[in-house]
């Protein structure tokens, strides 16, 4: 199994909301079910924290809850169908990338944003299979990117010029796993 790097088509370009100037839309397409760790091992080398998620509650327990406490995550949850958390240390990240992919593998998927002076209440998606995800109060400006987490990879929503391209984005794929350059954009 190998990963690849495109730019992003036009219908996945249009299935998120954002403001389009100064962003630049990539695919990265990986299966999670297949490359489980990949999510943790691809942010930690790629972003710097603090890091924003954004998980749907369906799948979290109580249980859950207690790990993300004895972790001291902060988190808030509204609307009881989504949760937003700050991820600031490796630890954090590891625990949460895997709520990550255990959404995603059961269809839900999640979201992480990195940017200046975010909100939790900046973050509250809304979600619907027949018009653009949308995140309402979230000021653009103040994202550096946004990925969107599915079963078969990301789309990452970005101007940070670390990884705005996809040749630029090779060099933040970890090593450990293969680049299927035959169906990469480069």
């Amino acid at each position: 199994m190998s990963v690849f790097i495109q730019n992003s088509h036009k219908s996945i370009i249009n299935s998120i909301k954002f403001k389009k100037r100064d962003f630049t839309v990539l695919s990265i397409g990986v299966m999670l079910r297949d490359f489980e760790g990949f999510t943790y091992n691809f942010i930690k080398v790629t972003f710097v924290f603090p890091l924003f998620f954004v998980l749907p509650t369906v799948l979290i327990d109580d249980e859950d809850i207690g790990k993300m406490k004895e972790l001291h995550i902060d988190y808030l949850i509204k609307k009881s169908e989504w949760m937003t958390l700050k991820v600031e240390s490796d630890a954090q990240l590891k625990l949460i990338t895997e709520y990550c992919e255990w959404s995603a593998c059961s269809g839900l998927g999640s979201f992480m944003v990195q940017g200046e002076s975010i909100l939790f209440d900046d973050l509250w998606p809304n979600v619907h299979w027949s018009h653009p995800t949308e995140f309402p109060k979230l000021d653009w400006d103040k994202v550096l990117t946004l990925i969107d987490i599915q079963e078969v990879g990301y789309t990452l929503i970005t101007n940070d010029n670390r990884i705005n391209s996809t040749s630029k984005m090779l060099n933040y794929i970890p090593k450990e796993y293969e680049i299927d350059l035959e169906n990469c954009d480069i």
